[in-house]
């Protein structure tokens, strides 16, 4: 929650002999016998210049002639604590606000219209939002001493009774009596109005001051004497009480003035008023109980945890918390069962709630899992609802593809190479390979672990939430090209006395046809084992001579066409040797 404040301050932009002023107002008291007790009262930032010193100013007869001009020389400034009344303020802490209160008595005789006082200064913050170039302009003060002419008798000036408050919250109206006290018991009328102001093409300090009249400040476009903090700000005030509701709502630095209008038998005798400068600045209100989440915000069913934590600052007492649960998530359905209510006991300052979201099997997007607590606002006196927000994900079982089979040949080559590939579930993915070769999804593997003919691997993928898919088993076949003799001894002696096909155990089976030269079958078998010795297929002795080989494998990885029987079937010529 963020609250805009208001601080009775202005800093930086100012022009050289700048003051820094943000604020000031002048009353007077009658003593008797034409003496009057006159106050200035001058407010700066502690970042200026410094106040006058001394300060001058003008006292004028009622036509606008100078009666004469005083100086006064810098009281002792004080500086004003940071006082405010709204429970959701969080002060800035660059507030710094200096006072001087300039007095003097002085003698003015007794005339039928009367005198007016005037102090003119420069300047105003070069960064103030409502008014056209500020830095050119000054505050110009100013009140009326009646003559007999109007009062009948000597007059003293109202005065308002309390400081503003420095800091207030936008969006939450503050009520503050503006007031002023008239001893004489003349009738007040309250207003806000434009301050007065002083072009700084007369000086930075004019000596005299200019006679009236006086200038209102240039306005920005969007302000005014009435709406002096701008569109969406609400600034009022009670003009038979003094009671003053202020609502800012723009950042930034602005001026403004309250008036109040002194009546004596209905004839107004005195007008004066008192000027300020106000910024608006961003500050953060803290609200006592807070809820957040603890872990990620975005959770895939069945797939980890999180929480929604409740912080509290104040553990003075035990406090039952009533727990609200929305959202297009269902607790216990979707979720685990949460309790309604959150017991904090003295001392604990913090509890958190587990969020375990339910695989249900189930494609319904996005759910959302909405929890509130309800908290007293200490700024409106009303509830709040504190909240925090979870997404549930579905999760999309994985699916997988994979080599279905690859043929080897580990005479020929070093490696062999599957692969598989997966999509959905929640990535990265870790890979478990059977036999453990690579953890990707591609194993390369050495020829040499393989046994002849078929082998089987497989792998096993992890996902993020620990799910796992399997392979089918891939098929992996170490099978090399079929080689055979071109000769064969019948002689007794026990060498080379049988056709040996090498790489024959790489298949399923073979079969092996022998022709005579004049293309005529004389021995075939079907599941042929490395045993032809010369023979026919009823075993009598072929004779020594020339004879044609035919080997073809059998498998199951192939469906033999004619280019595959020429790829892996082994034929050519074999002599047969008697002696």
């Amino acid at each position: 929650m963020r609250i805009i404040v208001i601080a009775f301050l202005l800093t930086l932009g100012f022009q050289a002999n700048a003051t820094h002023i943000v604020g000031g107002e002048v009353y007077y008291d009658s003593l008797g016998n034409d003496q009057y007790l006159l106050t200035f009262e001058i407010y700066r930032d502690c970042s200026g210049s410094g106040f006058d010193n001394p300060l001058d100013y003008t006292v004028f007869n009622a036509d606008g002639s100078i009666y004469a001009v005083y100086t006064i020389a810098l009281p002792t400034p004080d500086t004003l604590p940071v006082i405010y009344d709204d429970p959701c303020v969080t002060a800035p802490t660059d507030i710094c606000i200096e006072r001087a209160i300039y007095v003097q008595t002085i003698t003015l005789p007794t005339t039928v219209n009367g005198y007016y006082v005037t102090y003119q200064r420069c300047c105003w913050a070069g960064n103030i939002l409502n008014i056209v170039t500020p830095g050119s302009w000054g505050i110009t003060i100013k009140t009326t001493i009646p003559g007999t002419g109007l009062v009948g008798a000597d007059n003293n000036c109202a005065r308002f009774n309390e400081y503003p408050p420095i800091v207030l919250c936008s969006n939450n109206t503050l009520d503050f009596d503006h007031s002023a006290t008239d001893i004489d018991g003349d009738s007040l009328v309250y207003s806000i109005c434009t301050p007065k102001t002083v072009n700084i093409a007369v000086g930075a300090q004019p000596n005299p001051e200019a006679p009236e009249p006086y200038a209102d400040i240039p306005w920005e476009v969007g302000f005014s004497g009435t709406v002096p903090l701008g569109p969406g700000s609400n600034v009022t005030i009670d003009p038979q009480t003094g009671m003053m509701a202020i609502t800012p709502s723009l950042i930034g630095t602005y001026v403004m003035a309250v008036c109040v209008d002194e009546y004596r038998n209905g004839i107004l005798i005195n007008s004066k008023s008192r000027t300020f400068g106000y910024r608006v600045v961003v500050c953060e209100v803290e609200i006592p109980m807070t809820v957040d989440v603890v872990g990620s915000a975005i959770l895939i069913e069945d797939c980890g945890s999180a929480g929604f934590i409740v912080i509290r600052d104040d553990t003075t007492e035990s406090v039952d918390l009533q727990i609200f649960l929305s959202g297009t998530a269902t607790s216990g359905t979707d979720y685990n069962q949460l309790p309604t209510v959150l017991t904090l006991p003295i001392g604990v300052a913090t509890d958190t709630i587990a969020i375990t979201p339910f695989l249900d099997g189930l494609l319904e997007g996005d759910e959302t899992i909405i929890f509130s607590i309800v908290v007293e606002n200490p700024c409106e006196q009303t509830y709040d609802t504190t909240t925090a927000y979870i997404t549930v994900q579905d999760y999309v079982e994985m699916q997988m593809g994979h080599t279905d089979s690859i043929n080897v040949c580990d005479e020929s080559e070093a490696t062999g190479q599957i692969a598989c590939w997966v999509q959905n579930g929640v990535g990265p993915y870790f890979y478990s390979w059977n036999p453990n070769f690579g953890n990707d999804s591609v194993s390369v593997f050495p020829t040499n672990i393989l046994n002849p003919n078929l082998n089987l691997m497989s792998v096993e993928v992890f996902d993020q939430c620990g799910k796992v898919i399997e392979s089918a088993p891939i098929r992996v076949y170490n099978q090399c090209t079929l080689v055979a003799p071109n000769v064969i001894t019948s002689n007794g002696d026990g060498i080379n006395e049988t056709f040996i096909v090498k790489n024959w155990e790489d298949y399923d089976r073979v079969s092996l046809m022998i022709f005579n030269r004049w293309g005529n079958l004389v021995y075939e078998n079907d599941n042929y084992q490395n045993d032809w010795d010369g023979t026919d297929m009823k075993g009598t002795e072929l004779t020594e001579g020339t004879y044609t080989y035919l080997v073809t494998p059998e498998s199951v990885k192939y469906i033999y066409d004619d280019v595959e029987r020429s790829k892996y079937t082994a034929h050519g010529f074999v002599y047969i040797i008697k002696d």
